[in-house]
Formats: C-alpha cells, structure tokens, sequence
C-alpha cells in the first residue's frame, strides 16, 4: 500500500522493481505472492480492493490476479496491530482510575495520539479512513483532537492523488466534548473524525448537532458492553470477540454515580480528549511514633486522658467533622489543667471596657464563672453576657468591644459565622477570641482560622485569637464511620446465618450507642483490649486502668494527623499552594499506613485503633505488592498465634478486610483465606474471612 501514489503507478513499480524478488528470498516455496491495495469507487462509494501478484522464481514471471474487495476484518486487524504496538491502549497505575469527559469511569483509556506518530501510520489510517466514509467531497473536516489534523492532511493529500476531491477542505479540531458546543451548525457535507470511543457518547452529541452519519468516522472504538454501539463508521474495532485472533477485551466503564472504582477508593485523574498520561504513584509509607506527638501534644494528651472526658462519635449527628468529642469543662473547672492558661489569656487580652461576652460551647453562667476567676467580675457585670445563638439580636454600638469565650472549638463554621454576625454590632470596636482547646486537622486549617477571625480594617492583627490548648485531629468529613460499616457487616451475616449471641449483642449495641468510651474495638483472645505498659503514645506509669478505648484512639488520631502533614505542628506558617494534609492521596503519590506500625507496635488496642482511625486510602495495600506482603505477613502471624491464645489483633484485622476498609492484592487474600483451618478459628472469624472481598 503506498497511499499517495496512484495506484497504477505503485502495481507497476512492484512489478517492475525487485520488491517480489526480495520477499522470495526469504521464502522457501518456489512461488512468492503479495497483495497491492488501491481505492475504488463502485456504486458511488468507495471500497479497498486487493490484486495479488505471483511470482514462479523458476520461471520469473510475475502473474497479476483480479481485483478483489478486502476483508473487513483485515483491515480491523492491521489497523488493531498499529494501535496496539504504538501503547495506544494506556492503563491506570493501581488505585488511581479515569473520570473521562463522557462523564464516564474507567481503569484505562484509548490514547490515539501514541499511534500518530509517523507520515506512514497517518497515511495508513487515512486510506481506510477514506474507503468507509460516504464518498462525498467534504466541504470542512473537523477532528475531536489536534493529533487527528494530520490524518486529515493526508486524507487531503490521498484525494488529491486519486482524484476524488477538488479542493483541499479545511481541517479544525474541536477539542472533544469540551468544545463540541461551540461547533458552527454542521452539514450534510461536513466530514468529523472522532480519535477513540468506548461509549460511543460523542458520536450520539455530534449526530444531535447534524452531522450525517455516513460522514461521521470513529478511527478507533473499544466497546465497554455488548449492548454498546456507536453512531456512524467505524475505521477499527479493538473489541475481541470469539472468531478473531485479535483484539482487546470489552472495557469496564461506570457511571459517576455508580462507580465501583470509586467504592473500591481509587483516586479519580481527570482526563482533557486523550492528552493525559501518568506514571505509576509513588508510594508514601506513613510511619506513627511517639515523634509524631509534636510540642506540647504529648502534655495536652496526658491532661486529658484517665479523665473520662474523651468519646468517639459512632454516628455523624450534625456537621462537626471530628469524631472525637472532648468534653472540657471539667478541664475549665479551678482543679483543671485548661484553667489557668485560659484566665491568663483572658487577663492578657480580654479588650476593656468589653461590651458583649458571647459564651459558645459554654454555659452563660460558667463563662462568668471563669471570668470572675480572671479578675474580670466587674467588668463583666456590665457587659451583656449571651450566648452564640443570641448574637444576632444584639443591637449594634459605635466603638463597642467584645469578648468571646470558646470552651472546646473544633466546629471552625460556627465560630465563623459568630465573626460574621458579631462584627457589624461592634463597629470599629475591637474583639478577642479566646478557645480553652482548640482542634485543627492541619497547620493550614489552623492558620486559615486565625486569619479570618483576626483580619479586619486594622490589617492582620485587627481582632485577636489565642487558645489555652491545641491539638491536631484528623477531620472525618463524609467518611463512613468504621463502626457504621462494621454495623452493616453485622446486620447481614444475621440475616444470612444467625451470629452468635455476644455477636447479636455486639448488634444491639452498635445500634444504640452514639458516643462511647470503651467497647469501641473488637474483643480478643483474652476479651477486651486493653493499653499494655510500654504504650508509645501515653504514659502509663500511672493509673493506667483509668485509660479508656477512647483515650487510646484520641492519640492514635492525634498522631496520624501529625504525620499526613509531615510532623508540622499548628501554628506552623504555610503556604498557601500548600496542600493540606500534605500526605493525602493525589494522581502521583498513594499515602499508606506503613505496615511496620503493625509488624512493630504488636500492642492490640493499638492496631485496633490504627484499623478504625486511617482511612480506606491508607489502609489500601492492594496498590503495592511489597506493602501487602508485608501485611499479608502479619495477619498471618496473627492467625497461626490464635490456636496459641494469641493474636488479640485479629477480629479487628478480619473486620476491617471483611468490610472493605484494609485492602490486600488477590493473591494474599486467597493465601490467607487458604490458613482457615490451621489456625483453628472459630466459626465467626471464619465467616469475617469468608466475607473479605476481592480487588
């Protein structure tokens, strides 16, 4: 096939050169044959037509055959054979998959530009590109990528050899679904080539805006079902289907409502045409210590652990986005540690005369109460002293200075739209915002709320925020709640076999209980968990018994937090481009929980908390084969130790696998399921493994 030259001329210098007499070198029999491929119209349409050319070595002569219409499926296979030598077919790295133009979800996409990557490829697909369309001369060609130009420019420049076209139509590219709306009102006479398709959905938008099928040509569509077609001609098909020896199995593509890449938590990378292409993710181990616990953590922690003060939320109740409450007022109380660093700030910053005291997250009476304890009683006493819901009703004052006492902020909207409201009462007044604990999932968080209440007319330093005590706590967001998925993990073995009666109990529990501060972790060997002596995060020389479940997963939360944003601590300056966390999960990087905190720390209430505090991203060991070796090692030992009165840690590792949460590659997932009987489980256990899905 030599596209663009007349055909006549290339059948001549084949016979005429010594291209036969070159491939018979190579071939044993006595008689070589080859095929020429030219363009023929016949019926008014165009079509491929082969001639084949004998060569007898014995007696050098060369014999020329009929010509003959090609075969469909020769030319899906030739042009399936450039496609897939150039890569055209671009897979994802592992947990990361495709949000496409279409709208459409998939591991992988069709990536014309690979192929179009020499004068010959273009030509080739431009000669068959021709041959299916309706044979009409085009009067513009419009293309959905700019790779696709030159294919046009040498359908051109094949028409102008062959005489099919009188002119050299103009060529424009429209940039896929992100341009096909500004596409002037399209014609009968108007040729639009689309590169690749796996939902034909671009077709049917284009058809809507006029163009006729029959000059509407696909080069290359893969189909994502059976029921899939596409609008218009098709130049290759990938699809393999039984009676071919080639092709590419149907593509598996969702909805964006229906994702079950995005169930399985892959990252989503957003694709422009096919211009995008990314490499495998690195992969950033996120290792917990007693060095995540940054500046004066560790004493924040142990003020308020062996209290009874901390509970994990086991149920989303309104849009705070921690799960962990702390209930700080006993801390506010004389007797309490958050006590005298709050009265200092008060006396240091409480702005004179202050007009408003605005109590949020207090009672009215003990914001008085802890002002009295500052010095401040008078002061006070005239002030209107209210609480956040009744800001909105105060009456503005010229000059007015106001006050307002937070005992635990960690809802950062409400303080905010307590600034909003209270700022056109105090005009050109100033106010001090003063939190007894505050809790920010970042240096960044931390610093964006400072900013906002301390900016005013005056410049940065317009209002004032200080805080007795900070910690860092991982915001959940819309993350489902661990002990909501264990709940509905539950509910469905029940009904498919009756559980156990602890189990059922366990149920009951779940389902009644929205804040807790033990039970929160699945009991093992030797009943519940319970912190060992040598704990890395908390001290346990003392009153160890008095540590809950909840203290243990506060600290575990606590130091997650430090290290998705690389040991900053709050009040750290950041920059603005900086993201926050700094170890989340992108198109580039996959944070995981570094195994080595399980093999490392064999504490089972650790592991336990570590299970039910990273989120599903971290715990993702399917993206990496080292990584989930290395984790298939360690519930392992946890199931070969069990028949040993051994492996605490391993309810709560099969729940978390069982429910999705803790990902394994396949193989380690049969391996573990294949230990069932060695490790001499009992029969509720076996039915968590029995449940661990496949990814």
């Amino acid at each position: 096939m030599a596209p663009f030259l007349p055909h006549d001329d290339v059948v001549a210098g084949v016979i005429a050169g010594s291209a036969l007499q070159r491939a018979g070198a190579t071939h044993r029999n006595t008689v070589v044959e080859v095929a020429v491929l030219r363009l023929s119209e016949a019926a008014g349409k165009l079509e491929v037509e082969s001639q084949s050319l004998v060569l007898d070595k014995d007696a050098a002569d060369v014999v020329r055959g009929d010509w003959t219409r090609l075969s469909d499926e020769l030319r899906h296979g030739w042009l399936f054979c450039l496609f897939d030598m150039y890569g055209g077919l671009v897979n994802a790295p592992m947990g990361v998959h495709f949000s496409k133009a279409s709208g459409k979800h998939a591991d992988k996409f069709l990536r014309a530009s690979s192929v179009l990557l020499s004068t010959e490829v273009c030509g080739a697909l431009a000669f068959f590109t021709l041959a299916i369309a309706q044979f009409k001369e085009p009067r513009r060609i419009f293309v959905d990528t700019a790779p696709l130009i030159s294919v046009a420019l040498a359908m051109q420049r094949i028409a102008a050899n062959q005489h099919l076209w009188s002119e050299s139509p103009p060529v424009k590219s429209f940039s896929s679904y992100g341009g096909v709306g500004a596409l002037p009102r399209l014609g009968a006479s108007d040729l639009v080539l689309v590169s690749a398709s796996t939902s034909g959905g671009l077709a049917d938008v284009l058809v809507q805006q006029g163009v006729v099928e029959e000059m509407l040509v696909t080069l290359f569509f893969l189909m994502s079902s059976s029921k899939v077609k596409t609008k218009g001609r098709v130049a290759c098909d990938l699809t393999y289907i039984p009676e071919r020896t080639f092709g590419y199995p149907a593509i598996d593509s969702f909805s964006s409502e229906s994702c079950a890449l995005c169930k399985r938590g892959f990252v989503i990378a957003e694709l422009e045409g096919d211009q995008f292409l990314i490499e495998r993710r690195a992969v950033k181990r996120l290792r917990i210590g007693a060095a995540s616990q940054l500046g004066a953590t560790r004493t924040t922690l142990d003020n308020l652990v062996k209290k009874g003060v901390i509970e994990v939320r086991l149920h989303k109740k309104d849009s705070r986005r921690t799960d962990i409450d702390i209930d700080v007022r006993h801390m506010l109380s004389p007797n309490g540690h958050l006590h005298e660093p709050l009265r200092r700030l008060l006396a240091m910053f409480t702005p004179m005369p202050v007009a408003f005291v605005v109590a949020t997250g207090l009672d009215v009476s003990k914001a008085r109460e802890i002002c009295a304890s500052a010095g401040l009683g008078d002061y006070v006493a005239n002030a209107q002293v209210i609480d956040a819901g009744q800001v909105e009703n105060l009456s503005p004052i010229v000059g007015a200075h106001a006050l307002v006492m937070v005992g635990y902020l960690c809802d950062h909207a409400l303080l905010r739209g307590v600034n909003a409201q209270l700022r056109s009462k105090v005009i050109g007044g100033s106010v001090a915002y003063l939190s007894g604990l505050t809790i920010a999932d970042s240096p960044r968080n931390h610093e964006d709320l400072r900013i906002f209440l301390q900016y005013g007319e005056h410049g940065p330093e317009t209002f004032v925020f200080r805080s007795a005590a900070e910690l860092m706590l991982p915001w959940t967001g819309d993350r489902v709640s661990p002990w909501v998925q264990e709940l509905q993990l539950l509910r469905e073995l029940d009904v498919e076999n009756p559980l156990p009666e602890d189990w059922k109990s366990r149920i009951t529990w779940l389902s009644d209980t929205a804040l807790a501060k033990d039970k929160l972790f699945l009991a093992g060997n030797h009943g519940e968990l319970f912190i060992s002596p040598d704990f890395v995060l908390l001290d346990t020389k003392e009153e160890r018994e008095k540590i809950s479940q909840a203290d243990v997963y506060a600290a575990t939360s606590n130091a997650l937090a430090a290290e998705r944003c690389d040991k900053q601590a709050l009040g750290t300056k950041v920059t603005r481009a900086q993201p926050t966390p700094i170890w989340g999960q992108s198109i580039y990087v996959q944070s995981v929980l570094c195994p080595s905190n399980f093999r490392d720390f064999n504490d089972a209430v650790l592991r336990a908390a570590l299970l039910r505090a990273a989120n599903e991203q971290e715990l993702n060991y399917a993206v990496d084969e080292v990584c989930s070796e290395e984790m298939y090692e360690v519930i392992r030992a946890d199931i070969l130790a069990w028949s040993q009165s051994g492996g605490d840690s391993l309810p709560e590792f099969l729940m978390s696998m069982a429910c999705g949460r803790l990902r394994l590659q396949g193989t380690h997932i049969e391996r573990l399921k294949s230990l069932k009987e060695s490790g001499a489980l009992p029969e509720y256990l076996v039915r968590l493994m029995n449940r661990i899905p496949q990814f």
